[in-house]
């Protein structure tokens, strides 16, 4: 399991299916889908967390294996 924490929120990363990022001039939201949540309603958080999630997803993405 991968847990990491947003905000007051701990997210496993290991349920994560997808993440939509919009972003318009200086305002990003983060819609994060989960596998096993009832008709995949989307987990959206707020500018400060969606900014701090995915400067996360972007190092991890970057990170070499």
């Amino acid at each position: 399991m991968n847990f990491i924490r947003i905000g007051n929120r701990a997210l496993n990363l290991d349920r994560v299916t997808h993440c939509e990022v919009q972003i318009w001039q200086d305002a990003i939201s983060v819609k994060i889908y989960m596998a096993g949540t009832a008709n995949n309603t989307p987990l959206v958080l707020n500018e400060e967390e969606a900014k701090e999630f995915w400067k996360y997803i972007e190092y991890v993405a970057e990170k070499p294996v």
